[in-house]
């Protein structure tokens, strides 16, 4: 049985103008992945791989800190969206832990201090 390969999604129709049928393509894709496989990979996307790899390593640095530091960074019980740090329970199956960002201007954000670059 072949190995599944991941879904790959190509968003160069959302840069192209009147190219419907690739947007409506890449949906599709992206509902299937989804459903199926829980996760997919974008191609044509336009962010700059200095960036990307840039978000890589702080994201590294970042997960290195101790739990005390990473939880600096969590918004409250009383918040409306789970921004910032996160972590399952230690009883939990699920041994996830994330960081969650919204775009710069959201007032929801709740930014790491360090490492600084971050911000």
């Amino acid at each position: 049985m072949p190995t599944p390969a991941i879904p790959t999604v190509d968003l160069s129709p959302f840069f192209t103008a009147g190219d419907e049928s690739g947007r409506k393509r890449a949906k599709d894709i992206i509902a299937e992945a989804c459903t199926d496989f829980g996760f997919f990979q974008i191609v044509n996307h336009g962010v700059p791989l200095d960036l990307m790899n840039q978000a890589m390593e702080l994201s590294k640095t970042f997960f290195n800190y101790s739990d005390e530091v990473k939880r600096k960074s969590s918004s409250g019980r009383d918040a409306p969206l789970p921004a910032g740090y996160n972590k399952q329970p230690d009883h939990s199956p699920d041994k996830n832990e994330y960081l969650l960002m919204f775009p710069p201007e959201s007032p929801f954000n709740v930014l790491p201090d360090n490492p600084p670059d971050f911000r």
